[in-house]
């Protein structure tokens, strides 16, 4: 027999809690399904930028000190360019420790929570979607609701199969994360990010609970493995990153950038799609704010549905459109030297330099983009060499 519930959302992380949230506050019984325990490691820097620490603290409140990394405050993105020079993006953001804090989203969604389950397949119908999920060691489990609300990630098995084609139409990278117990030169309480193509599309590194925390993502053709072996090296280089030392984590993932093909997917009658899942996800690989802000549209879209007796899909697409258009956005690059409501305002960074040296840094950011493909994102290679 079934458990029944008003909500199912399958995913325990920003955009999941965000949706059960919403969820609870508008009266629904709702059920979320994580496939890992929690608190689960994640290949994610943890930056929360402004619209995300707001969004944050209007739904569930201050975020626990133990869920804040060390340092907690994030002032700004650094950008590096081969030319030497740097700009600072300010941010007043904040580092959180990934898996502690979807944990605590998920519990402060005040939903019931079922870890370690895999949602399989599902069935929809009129007026219900039934999901088949395996829990533990293969224990069957089926649970059916009125809406289903998938915010199970980019390489989403629910959007798989609600279009089967989009996952070979997308450009998928390969994501690779290291943090060391070695000591370097980065400044602590930025993200630092190297506009550096030869050595990966967007590689990344800052200093975080006491490591340091390199990023790369590999495009088609590259191995993450080699550019991290490249970033690597830069860092030993030119940014006092230390010899030897203890790995203490090395977690990987893969990515795909959506936007740059239009290839959204926002679900279906009553299933609706938010998160990194749907394909919102900005150039730089931002995409908590854009998970919590949809995850939390979709928990209030299915609200409004089930009370109204429409068709939850529907209102949840219109609501999500602003969101979409925004992402679109984060890929006309010349949105950010224009300050047109992008994650990474560029602008206020140049704003207080000298005329020429914003004539220099527009021309390094310009150079950076040109090399990767421009609007349509990074070629195949990743730019290199």
């Amino acid at each position: 027999m079934a458990l029944l519930f008003d909500a199912i959302i399958v995913g325990g992380g920003p955009a999941g809690a965000a949706a059960a949230k919403a969820c609870a506050e508008g009266g629904l019984r709702a059920l979320i399904v994580e496939k890992r325990a929690l608190p689960r490691p994640k290949a994610c820097s943890g930056i929360l930028v402004r619209a995300s620490i707001d969004l944050v603290s209007r739904h569930f409140g201050a975020i626990p000190p133990d869920v804040l990394a060390e340092p907690a405050a994030l002032q700004s993105l650094r950008m590096h360019f081969p030319s030497g020079r740097t700009l600072d993006v300010p941010l007043g953001g904040a580092f959180v420790r990934r898996g502690p804090f979807d944990q605590w989203l998920c519990r402060a969604a005040g939903v019931e929570i079922s870890e370690g389950t895999t949602a399989r397949s599902f069935e929809e119908s009129a007026d219900a979607v039934k999901v088949r999920c395996t829990r533990g060691q293969g224990e069957a489990l089926v649970v059916q609701s009125r809406v289903l609300i998938a915010a199970d990630g980019g390489t989403s098995s629910i959007v798989r199969a609600i279009v089967p084609e989009r996952h070979g139409r997308l450009a998928w990278y390969a994501a690779l994360q290291e943090a060391w117990d070695v000591p370097c030169a980065l400044e602590p309480g930025r993200f630092h990010f190297f506009a550096f193509p030869s050595i990966s599309p967007y590689p990344s590194a800052y200093v975080k609970d006491g490591n340091t925390v390199l990023e790369v993502v590999a495009a088609a053709g590259d191995s993450a493995e080699a550019a991290m072996k490249r970033f690597s090296e830069l860092l030993k280089r030119g940014f006092g990153l230390g010899e030897g030392g203890r790995r203490a984590s090395r977690l990987g993932c893969r990515v795909a950038y959506a936007a740059t093909r239009g290839l959204f997917c926002f679900g279906s009658g009553r299933i609706l799609v938010a998160g990194e899942a749907s394909g919102l996800l900005n150039p730089f690989g931002e995409g908590i704010s854009s998970a919590l802000a949809s995850g939390r549209i979709a928990g209030e879209a299915a609200v409004r549905a089930l009370r109204e007796g429409r068709v939850p899909g529907v209102l949840y697409r219109e609501d999500v459109e602003a969101q979409r258009q925004r992402t679109l956005r984060q890929f006309r690059y010349g949105s950010y030297l224009a300050g047109r409501d992008v994650t990474f305002d560029v602008r206020r960074g140049l704003a207080g330099l000298p005329a020429a040296d914003r004539i220099r840094l527009v021309a390094d950011s310009l150079g950076w983009l040109a090399s990767l493909g421009g609007p349509a994102g990074p070629r195949p290679g990743g730019g290199r060499s």
